[in-house]
């Protein structure tokens, strides 16, 4: 299932990511954080952390290559059947890419991820796209609304996500 992850900075759905990776169920984390930094506040064991960035490097990822990043993306799901994926960064994809490139690669990965058990967040900051922007990517997929006080953000994952079902 693929859910985008209403909220202006992207804890929740780290949070998230965070507490559903296990030996069983394997992440992939692509990000506009330096992964250092991820790694430094959440705990994502040994999940695959691909960094968006111009910057050349082992697991950086040029923004500009969204076909390239979607097949990446679509192979994890494809080798693992269950794991998740966390997709931080859809806002820089857009200035990179275009929104309507970005929406078409959202489907896609969505698509993917339907054919699977596994899971896909999309964190989004609802002030960074227009109304008609955000409701077509809200349309094919789950939407988890940040709470308004985080209070229990260590709530057991599949029952958050039950709410949204």
């Amino acid at each position: 299932m693929c859910y985008v992850v209403r909220e202006r900075k992207p804890f929740l759905a780290y949070k998230l990511f965070e507490s559903n990776i296990s030996d069983q169920i394997p992440g992939l984390c692509v990000t506009r954080q330096f992964p250092d930094k991820v790694k430094e506040i959440f705990d994502v064991r040994d999940s695959r952390i691909l960094w968006l960035s111009h910057t050349p490097g082992k697991d950086h990822h040029n923004p500009t290559s969204i076909g390239t990043l979607a097949t990446v993306i679509s192979s994890f799901i494809e080798r693992y059947k269950r794991c998740i994926v966390l997709i931080d960064g859809l806002e820089y994809l857009v200035i990179n890419n275009g929104f309507q490139q970005v929406l078409r690669f959202v489907e896609h990965i969505n698509e993917q991820v339907m054919q699977s058990r596994s899971t896909v967040l999309i964190p989004i900051s609802p002030s960074a796209f227009s109304e008609k922007e955000l409701a077509l990517l809200e349309r094919n997929v789950e939407v988890i609304e940040q709470p308004t006080m985080s209070v229990n953000l260590e709530k057991d994952f599949s029952q958050l996500i039950d709410e949204y079902r």
